[in-house]
């Protein structure tokens, strides 16, 4: 199976993205995938097989992997036993280049960067070790602000003096980041520069020297959703951050992020974040107050 480029959505210029998963099993909710961002998978209940890049391995609860950028990944569970039916696990997902080249430079950051390093292989911290990682990650879940930070950078320290082991040889190298995925990142910062005017497929397939038909193919086939529901997932994430961030009348946003009339971007909004973007903007305040 040929993963799949997941695009990842943080919220309100955040650099840090938690999502806690419940569902049946893992496969609904994904399938094999990569991204450029690095990624922190904590289990709290289920069992099944982990593959991360060539490395295939069971899981179980307190499994905890760190994934580095286009490493492709995925968990395919067991059928649960335990009575509630649920799989559960911890997801922290944040910018490979977030920490900057001065303070990746910086001679006291010299473990961070090799826990980077490492993370490009993925590796699996020790079990002893991931309970007290995984109470930094449940802080950075449920804090903001300077208290998030803190509690990631406490997370990191954890990451960086535990015993971990690798999942991939050093030989090992992704082959995610070649022509196709500059394609799509090309894609994506000509949507992104240009979401209140009209995006043609055609213009863009053009910029990335492809025929209109061979570019749909290969969109779909690369991402698994159409260029047509990408723009639209694009375009919502921004009405997010503005809907967070600002105090901008909804239909000056809509407008903003290219959508023409007010009950198209209702619609769209709503299929994207399962809410209208009132009740979003409130929930964001609430958590502010």
């Amino acid at each position: 199976m040929e993963p799949l480029l997941e695009t990842v959505q943080f919220e309100s210029n955040h650099t840090l993205k938690v999502r806690h998963i419940r569902c049946k099993t893992f496969q609904e909710d994904h399938n094999l995938h990569y991204h450029p961002e690095c990624e922190l998978t904590y289990i709290l209940k289920g069992s099944g097989t982990r593959c991360v890049g060539d490395n295939i391995e069971p899981f179980e609860p307190n499994d905890l992997v760190m994934i580095g950028p286009n490493l492709p990944h995925r968990w395919i569970s067991n059928e649960n036993t335990d009575g509630t039916g649920l799989c559960e696990m911890l997801v922290l997902q944040f910018p490979a280049d977030c920490f900057g080249e001065k303070l990746l430079g910086d001679p006291g950051s010299k473990r961070l960067h090799q826990l980077l390093e490492s993370a490009n292989k993925g590796f699996k911290l020790s079990s002893d070790a991931s309970p007290y990682a995984a109470t930094h990650l449940r802080n950075v879940q449920h804090t903001q602000g300077l208290r998030q930070l803190s509690a990631f950078i406490a997370l990191l320290d954890t990451l960086c003096l535990a015993p971990k082991k690798h999942l991939n040889p050093d030989t090992y190298k992704s082959n995610h980041t070649d022509i196709n995925s500059l394609r799509i990142a090309k894609v994506t910062k000509h949507v992104k520069r240009n979401l209140s005017a009209s995006i043609k497929q055609t213009e863009v397939a053009d910029l990335v020297c492809m025929t209109p038909q061979s570019f749909s193919r290969f969109f779909r086939g690369a991402t698994g959703r159409t260029f047509v529901s990408f723009v639209n997932e694009l375009r919502i994430e921004e009405a997010c951050k503005q809907l967070a961030s600002t105090t901008n009348d909804i239909i000056d946003i809509a407008y903003e992020c290219g959508y023409g009339n007010l009950s198209n971007f209702n619609r769209r909004f709503s299929q994207i974040q399962k809410c209208t973007p009132s009740e979003y903007r409130k929930k964001h305040l609430q958590r502010r107050a």
